[in-house]
């Protein structure tokens, strides 16, 4: 299952507005890493292109949801 807390680099606690580079620490290949785990979890392709002005939890969450994946934003915490 994907989960972005595997990704941490320190403790931080995540919500909707969490920056992924900035609070998060996350660098580009762990952006990656969760797109790859996205594509995986929910059996979709992700262009890259698609991901390139995701800097937050929740833009993560908007992404998906404009895929028409249902429940995200509820339940985006299964996600970390």
């Amino acid at each position: 299952m994907f989960t972005i807390r595997h990704l941490l680099k320190r403790g931080s606690k995540i919500t909707l507005e969490s920056r992924l580079i900035e609070d998060l620490k996350l660098d580009s290949l762990d952006l990656m890493m969760i797109l790859s785990d996205l594509e995986d979890e929910f059996n979709i392709t992700i262009a890259e292109d698609d991901f390139v002005n995701v800097a937050t939890v929740n833009d993560i969450v908007l992404k998906l949801r404009a895929r028409g994946i249902k429940g995200v934003n509820d339940d985006f915490e299964r996600f970390l």
